[in-house]
């Protein structure tokens, strides 16, 4: 699959997920070296930037799928709830002021 670890995820009997978390924690912590050696790999540092993309992209899957219809509030899709996540984007806009 292409996404990260997430935050309880174990892989080979350790806690990746936890393991990953701590790291975007410690961030200002981190030699300059470990900081290269995750950048190198791609290592999301922000979690909501990486959900927030991976369900806009799922959205676009959905809208081709899908091309007379939006998901209903419910509605999941691949196993995301991509009905909740379109209704909180909504919600988001409603929310900002404009600048």
């Amino acid at each position: 699959k292409d996404r990260w670890p997430t935050q309880n995820e174990k892989y080979k009997s350790e806690n990746i997920g936890s393991w990953c978390m701590t790291q975007r924690r410690r961030k200002k912590q981190l030699t300059p070296e470990q900081t290269a050696k995750l950048d190198e790999i791609g290592f999301p540092w922000s979690v909501h930037n990486e959900r927030w993309e991976h369900c806009l992209k799922l959205l676009k899957e959905y809208r081709q799928e899908h091309k007379d219809r939006w998901p209903t509030q419910n509605e999941k899709y691949k196993s995301e709830n991509i009905g909740s996540w379109c209704m909180t984007q909504r919600r988001r806009k409603k929310q900002l002021t404009p600048e």
